[in-house]
């Protein structure tokens, strides 16, 4: 879920010597590749000012509109697994084990095939919402637009082999993670 936390459990994930991958910067310097800019120019216009990429604009017409996100994903996620796969090759060339995908689409897009395990993070929508619009400096209105376009905690919890509520305080929060770390084990 958007702003349950994904990306500070990452962050411990990698403090623990995994390399984290934070799929949503992969995304936005896939939207900027001249390949999928194109693709995405040709059939969102309207999100573009003055030939330059607006994300917010973007995520107002494709939250809002169930049948433009799926275009929209259909469009992008190719681009987004191709960069994920390239760049976990080349660090596995490196020597690198242990990977973590910070996805917040990871089912969408279908790079759960690439996990040998998931990680459900989730939190009430009050709670995610007000996290989003403090990181993502966004209307309340706009965050519960996307939230309303995700699935709900449920749909992550009966995927997951591993589940994290992330309602408390961070230090709780941490702990849990921690939990998780260690029934997983670096490979």
């Amino acid at each position: 879920m958007s702003g349950a936390g994904k990306s500070a459990a990452a962050q411990i994930f990698a403090e623990h010597g995994f390399c984290a991958i934070n799929c949503d910067k992969e995304a936005r310097k896939t939207i900027a590749h001249p390949l999928c800019a194109e693709a995405v120019k040709s059939v969102f216009p309207e999100a573009y000012t003055g030939g330059e990429f607006d994300k917010i604009k973007m995520a107002r017409l494709v939250f809002s509109d169930s049948e433009k996100l799926k275009r929209y994903e259909k469009i992008v996620f190719p681009y987004i697994t191709y960069y994920i796969i390239n760049y976990i090759l080349r660090q596995a060339e490196k020597g690198v084990r242990n990977f973590l995908l910070d996805a917040p689409a990871l089912f969408q897009s279908g790079a759960d095939d690439l996990c040998g395990e998931i990680i459900a993070i989730t939190a009430d929508k009050k709670t995610c919402a007000r996290r989003i619009t403090e990181r993502d400096a966004i209307s309340e209105a706009d965050a519960f637009l996307r939230l309303n376009s995700q699935p709900g905690a449920n749909f992550y919890r009966e995927r997951a082999a591993h589940f994290i509520e992330n309602d408390s305080g961070f230090e709780s929060f941490r702990k849990k993670v921690a939990e998780v770390i260690k029934k997983t084990g670096k490979k």
